[in-house]
């Protein structure tokens, strides 16, 4: 099923000179290629026909061409969907700048904080360091306190001090109140503090007083807000921060990155991000934003689309576990969490991701090539030029191997194709995360693309 929303018709571009900003701490992002995609797609195209970007990810390659072609957006993840739609679909009207400090001024704003009092103080003691100066406690309390956790599997070893406060808050929330605290339960204390989770819960509840037109703005500057604030290495959700070592010692380090990460203010970073969408510039196209999977938007795409730029995935890493998170707060549906086998027993997977977290068919082996082979072939029959971007890796310095390796991607395109050429843009690495005994190996030439016409 595809939902697709459009802008108005009306080919009017706008300055290329404003550069598209990062909108979430994103793997992989394409913001320094776009100059490079760029020029090769006004070489393959000098028409200015519109241009599909397959696998959208933050928008950086959406937000760029939509000031100067006509932008289809697809992605298969919701908050792909929410962030295109926000790029592209902006609105700098004044309930938008309203809304944050309505909400925040509103009754149930603290109703919400009142609710999850004693755990967001007893969170503050620990990270204050108000019970003792050892680390033991802060690492207890991080590795007991997710409140869905607890509800669902209630641990009884839990630390005295604030197990009291777990349940008690656990209590008020669950189940009569569940539906207002979708982040708090899922989220708070293990990504977020309990009070920038029951903040942002507040936010997302706060859309049902605001014009349905404005959501995906609104939805988009929370989901950014979430990614700046959210404590973990590279600011990803695949894993939260585990507080110790390998030996089972406290990290050193570990309360001062804590308190930066969790002592960051909600509602002023998401009043800057709400700013920042609101006021990008986009030309005025039939731009689209569809939530699909890529075969069924290649099939609609319209016969003004000349290019179809695709960056799937590449190794074996699912780009939906780095983003679950997200996609959890952009659906606010409180999905079903998967479990892990530990031998004689199961527990809550430890990045608490949704059962039904997409897996791509770019990322396993079995299906690859099959993905691959449908992409060039829908791509080919629709008569559109199609910008394949690959990642070349170096095999023998211990990097991700790719699924498919480039090679056999090129005879396989040649078979669909007249024409199949690579372009490179020369030295270029990737950002990854942010230790650097996490970096996977890249060669200078990180990025080239396929043209395949």
């Amino acid at each position: 099923m595809m939902n697709q929303y459009a802008l108005p018709i009306n080919g009017t571009p706008v300055s290329s000179k404003v550069k598209p900003f990062r909108t979430l701490h994103y793997l992989g992002s394409k913001l320094r290629l776009l100059d490079f995609i760029k020029t090769v797609v006004d070489e393959v195209d000098p028409k200015g026909g519109g241009i599909c970007d397959l696998f959208s990810g933050s928008g950086a390659v959406a937000q760029h061409f939509s000031k100067e072609r006509k932008v289809v957006s697809v992605d298969i993840q919701e908050y792909s969907r929410v962030i295109c739609s926000a790029l592209l679909n902006p609105f700098d009207d004044s309930p938008v700048y309203e809304f944050a400090e309505k909400i925040r001024e509103a009754s149930f704003c603290s109703e919400y904080l009142s609710k999850i009092a004693p755990i967001i103080d007893i969170e503050r003691r620990v990270l204050h360091g108000d019970f003792s100066s050892s680390l033991e406690t802060v690492c207890d309390f991080l590795e007991s306190c997710s409140l869905y956790s607890q509800i669902l599997l209630p641990r009884h070893d839990i630390n005295p001090l604030f197990k009291k406060p777990l349940l008690e808050t656990a209590s008020n929330i669950w189940p009569a109140n569940k539906h207002k605290f979708l982040v708090t339960s899922y989220f708070g204390g293990v990504f977020f503090s309990f009070k920038q989770a029951a903040e942002l819960d507040v936010i997302l509840n706060g859309l049902n007083f605001v014009d349905l037109k404005y959501h995906d703005l609104l939805k988009a500057s929370v989901l950014s807000t979430a990614s700046d604030i959210v404590n973990t290495v590279g600011k990803q959700f695949a894993q939260p921060i585990r507080p110790r070592n390998k030996s089972g010692e406290p990290k050193k380090g570990l309360l001062s990155q804590l308190n930066k990460d969790r002592s960051l203010e909600v509602f002023p970073i998401f009043s800057e991000w709400v700013e920042r969408y609101a006021t990008n510039k986009v030309g005025r196209f039939s731009h689209k934003v569809v939530c699909s999977d890529f075969r069924a938007a290649i099939d609609s795409l319209e016969n003004d689309v000349s290019v179809v730029y695709a960056d799937p995935p590449y190794t074996r890493d699912h780009y939906s576990r780095f983003y679950h998170g997200l996609e959890t707060l952009a659906r606010m549906d409180f999905p079903e969490i998967s479990m892990t086998n530990l031998g004689d027993r199961s527990e809550l997977s430890r990045g608490l991701y949704r059962k039904d977290r997409h897996q791509s068919d770019f990322c396993i082996k079995s299906r690859a090539v099959s993905a691959f082979n449908d992409l060039f072939y829908k791509v080919s029959s629709k008569q559109k030029v199609l910008l394949l971007s690959y990642s070349p890796y170096e095999k023998d310095k211990g990097s991700h191997p790719r699924v498919v390796e480039l090679e056999f991607l090129l005879d396989m395109a040649s078979k669909h194709f007249n024409s199949v050429e690579l372009r490179s843009m020369g030295k270029f690495s990737h950002s990854k995360l942010n230790r650097t005994d996490l970096h996977l190996k890249a060669g200078d030439t990180a990025e080239v693309l396929i043209v395949c016409r």
